[in-house]
């Protein structure tokens, strides 16, 4: 009986254990240096400045998949994964994205509609998009610097 105690007590304490281990929010590039990003992404370009910061891009939108950052003070406060597509790809991107994150990071709190999900973490936003025009579908995932503990709250994600 003993026996069997300790193996259920040493089981929980593994299993709570592994549970600490698994992250409650979902990885970012989010205050990364632009040293690093080079590093990280090979073909990162410089393409321009704005009242945001420096954007750079590593893709080519023109194929339909890339990510855009923006950069102040050397580190990046805004990332943008996008794929757009003239079938029903990138909205199928959107809602793969959708139910991935709110299934395994729902955040502190979210906003949804049927296009649009904002959550707040700790440190970033996170907004997953989706927006047809013109017969070009857009899928959007955006992580944007500003969290809970930069005293972002619930009423002010989107």
């Amino acid at each position: 009986m003993k026996t069997k105690i300790f193996f259920c007590l040493i089981l929980s304490i593994i299993s709570f254990h592994l549970s600490l281990a698994q992250s409650s929010e979902p990885a970012t590039n989010i205050g990364n240096s632009l040293s690093y990003m080079k590093h990280k992404f090979p073909e990162l370009r410089y393409i321009g400045t704005d009242a945001k910061g420096d954007k750079y891009e590593d893709g080519y939108p023109q194929d339909g998949i890339a990510t855009f950052f923006y950069f102040k003070n050397n580190a990046v406060i805004e990332e943008c994964m996008i794929v757009q597509s003239y079938d029903r790809f990138a909205r199928d991107v959107f809602q793969s994205w959708s139910d991935e994150i709110f299934i395994k990071y729902p955040g502190l709190c979210s906003k949804s509609s049927y296009n649009t999900k904002n959550i707040l973490y700790s440190k970033f936003r996170m907004h997953i998009i989706f927006v047809a025009e013109n017969g070009i579908n857009t899928s959007l995932l955006i992580y944007e610097k500003g969290g809970w503990e930069d005293g972002i709250n619930c009423n002010n994600i989107d």
